[in-house]
């Protein structure tokens, strides 16, 4: 294996397997069977092609090449000139009512094109027409028909569709990996091809929740519920609920900008402060620790007050069914209070649930028996019995 390792990186002369007439100088990676070119031919190729990995065979050695570099061998010596490189795109056939063919291809602004390999500086096409001279130029729709996402609605910055779905695929297999690993893995792939230059992981954030967003609003349209079970439809046999206080934010975590997501899973605070408040309004609380059977469990508590450290958000409560599906979610502000998953079962007790479980579920129930009795609003919660 190390023979043919060391014989597949020996450069060889060799004709061009395009022309069939002139030296290849320049092997592509990504034009399978034939990769080796001529330097008329490599122009022609990846003019459409420019995100294809080049290397030139100058002087003995495989070097890789930027898509906007082209060689030439004049006798014994080897010239590297810059080209301008278009980004590739679905063209319209015409843009006038003038004869077909009278439309060429001219240069737009300079863009820069982020995929899997690296950051690529190339240039969007537009389009003249040589006899009216109506000019086209790209816009938005024509980028997302081509695979693209705009950075920004200038879009001066683009990503590649693909790139996203892989760091969403990524995050979901291997929660663990950070935005910055990802974009490591991605810049040395662009110092392996060539392609220098770094990538802004602010820029990448906001736009790859833009797009998981908009795929959020595409499900939503047609009708798809990605937080509910189809397993446990339409009759769901049991929910469970439990608190995880290590899921905390601190109070300098906040941003001015308003969630993506809004109350889609993790229900809005508003909406959950409202209801502990008016829970605590009408029934009287024990304080210090609750008590489970013979034991006596920080957790299981009727009040707690707000934590007087730095953090903001002490955790999340999360409903669950019994195939592990995730329901809905909330911020705990107080520590796991019995109000939470109060909250929870009355928001999730449309779904004709037969059963609502809970970590302190032998203290639970007489908890909601006291609120139910103050509270006649909430008593069709009685019939979901816990599992005790």
């Amino acid at each position: 294996m190390v023979k043919n390792i060391l014989a597949a990186e020996h450069v060889q002369e060799c004709i061009c397997q395009h022309c069939l007439t002139t030296e290849a100088i320049v092997w592509c990676r990504d034009c399978l069977p034939r990769q080796y070119l001529c330097s008329m031919c490599d122009g022609d190729v990846h003019q459409h092609l420019p995100l294809h990995n080049r290397d030139s065979m100058a002087h003995g050695f495989f070097k890789p090449l930027c898509p906007t570099t082209a060689v030439k061998r004049h006798s014994e010596t080897f010239e590297f000139s810059e080209q301008v490189r278009y980004l590739p795109l679905l063209l319209p056939d015409k843009i006038c009512a003038c004869s077909e063919g009278s439309c060429r291809v001219i240069s737009g602004k300079p863009i820069i094109v982020i995929n899997f390999n690296g950051r690529y500086n190339l240039t969007l096409p537009s389009l003249e027409c040589s006899c009216c001279r109506t000019k086209w130029a790209v816009g938005l729709s024509d980028l997302l028909k081509s695979g693209y996402w705009p950075a920004s609605i200038h879009f001066e910055t683009v990503y590649e569709v693909g790139l996203f779905r892989s760091f969403l695929d990524l995050k979901l297999f291997a929660p663990g990996l950070s935005r910055q690993a990802f974009l490591g893995i991605t810049e040395y792939n662009g110092r392996l091809f060539q392609q220098s230059g770094q990538i802004c992981g602010d820029t990448f954030q906001k736009a790859f929740l833009e797009w998981t967003f908009a795929l959020h609003e595409v499900e939503r349209l047609c009708g798809v519920q990605p937080f509910k079970c189809p397993a446990c439809s339409p009759s769901m046999h049991a929910i469970s609920v439990d608190g995880n206080r290590k899921l905390y934010r601190f109070h300098n975590a906040h941003g001015t900008d308003k969630g993506y997501f809004d109350g889609t899973f993790i229900m809005k605070d508003d909406d959950v402060s409202s209801f502990v408040g008016y829970v605590h309004e009408k029934i009287k609380h024990a304080t210090g620790k609750g008590v489970c059977g013979s034991s006596q469990w920080t957790a299981a508590k009727e009040s707690a007050k707000k934590s007087a450290s730095k953090i903001d958000e002490e955790g999340l409560e999360i409903a669950v069914c019994r195939h592990g599906g995730l329901l809905k979610g909330l911020n705990m502000f107080r520590g796991e209070i019995f109000a939470y998953p109060l909250f929870l079962q009355n928001t999730l007790s449309k779904e004709n649930v037969s059963f609502f479980c809970s970590d302190v579920a032998c203290k639970y129930w007489p908890y909601l028996k006291r609120v139910v009795g103050h509270c006649p609003e909430l008593r069709p919660l009685l019939n979901m019995h816990p599992l005790l």
